[in-house]
């Protein structure tokens, strides 16, 4: 069988959907043929015995979707496409085609679009890929239980068409080198990267009241994003946080596992979550995790995490107060975090979508 991949979520840096696209196309091609097809050339190819990387060259996601990859798609006689981002199934597609929803995450959260140049055809633009793809699907996979039930109910689409098949968790690598301002320092991580979903404002707020009372601790914050991060920091300044909160950019997967392993802990209080990467992260290199008790968040982390309300600043400081000064609660969350992360594993996840695959 050979099966074709959108891999345009894995052109730049890496975050949740191109870790995911890399680990599922790596496990499928162990048994079946890939094609990945990609819209310019990926900073970090997937590469493999049976994995091919078709680049069709276009900027624009209509013309790649619409029309390079169906033409595409027949050319290289692919049997059965797998959309892994959320959307992009043609309307007119040659082959079957599946598509993973990760989340619906504008949906749920009010004025997503609004970092948007053009916020009302972002949205309309939106709803009109997501909806013609889940339509044009054969089958559709939810990476959680709550995304499947959110798509039943927000979306009205028959549950009998959704199947879930839990991602697996990220690999534990070998630590690259911390940056320079962090070596030596008692920091807490938040590595979810930086967007109007993850709830920083409140985090760094509710990390105000904790050095105020801890003033050797620090706040390191991964990813980036030039207009969030540019609001982010006139918060930080009107705080009197300048030296205390750090702003990392995007880092390997490697110096991410150091600052993930050299962490206090990773406080992450998203305000809605279609899966949750970050947080097994953390279990994985057994590091607390503090967490939100909303969207899949309770369902990923099991009793591994410490769950807390991510609208409310005073509970997301004092369970990192608690965090900082329980010896017996880190070591409780550490060997829980390592049984959860351990039930999340590529190999089974790849074997359920191949049997998904053969039997479409």
């Amino acid at each position: 069988m050979k099966i074709g991949f959108d891999g345009r979520y894995a052109e730049e840096d890496l975050v949740g959907v191109g870790k995911y696209i890399i680990n599922l196309v790596s496990q499928i091609s162990k048994k079946e043929k890939c094609i990945v097809f990609y819209s310019k050339e990926p900073k970090f190819k997937i590469k493999g015995k049976n994995i091919k990387s078709i680049v069709l060259s276009t900027k624009n996601r209509y013309i790649f979707e619409q029309i390079a990859l169906p033409l595409a798609l027949i050319n290289n006689k692919v049997d059965l496409y797998h959309a892994v981002g959320n959307m992009g199934i043609p309307l007119i597609c040659p082959v079957p085609a599946i598509v993973t929803v990760h989340d619906i995450i504008p949906l749920e959260i009010k004025d997503y679009f609004s970092y948007s140049p053009f916020p009302l055809l972002s949205k309309l633009s939106y709803f009109v890929r997501l909806y013609t793809s889940l339509k044009g699907a054969v089958k559709i996979i939810t990476v959680s239980n709550y995304v499947k039930s959110e798509l039943v109910k927000k979306i009205n689409i028959d549950s009998s068409k959704i199947l879930t098949i839990y991602s697996g968790a990220p690999a534990i690598l070998k630590q690259g080198i911390l940056p320079k301002n962090l070596i030596g320092e008692k920091y807490i991580l938040n590595n979810g990267g930086i967007d109007i979903r993850k709830n920083l404002d409140r985090l760094i707020e509710a990390f105000s009241i904790v050095q105020n009372k801890k003033k050797y601790i620090k706040l390191a914050i991964t990813g980036d994003n030039k207009k969030i991060r540019n609001n982010l920091q006139k918060l930080v300044n009107k705080l009197g946080l300048v030296k205390s909160v750090i702003f990392t950019g995007y880092v390997s997967d490697k110096i991410l596992f150091a600052l993930i392993t050299n962490a206090k802990m990773v406080c992450y209080p998203t305000l809605s979550e279609g899966f949750g990467f970050p947080i097994l992260e953390g279990f994985g290199a057994g590091t607390p995790v503090i967490s939100s008790d909303t969207s899949s968040i309770p369902e990923i982390a099991g009793n591994a995490a410490m769950l807390v309300d991510p609208g409310n600043v005073n509970k997301i400081s004092r369970a990192m107060e608690k965090v900082l000064s329980d010896s017996s609660l880190i070591k409780a969350m550490v060997l829980k975090g390592k049984a959860r992360y351990n039930k999340f594993n590529w190999s089974k996840s790849a074997n359920e979508y191949l049997d998904l695959y053969h039997n479409i």
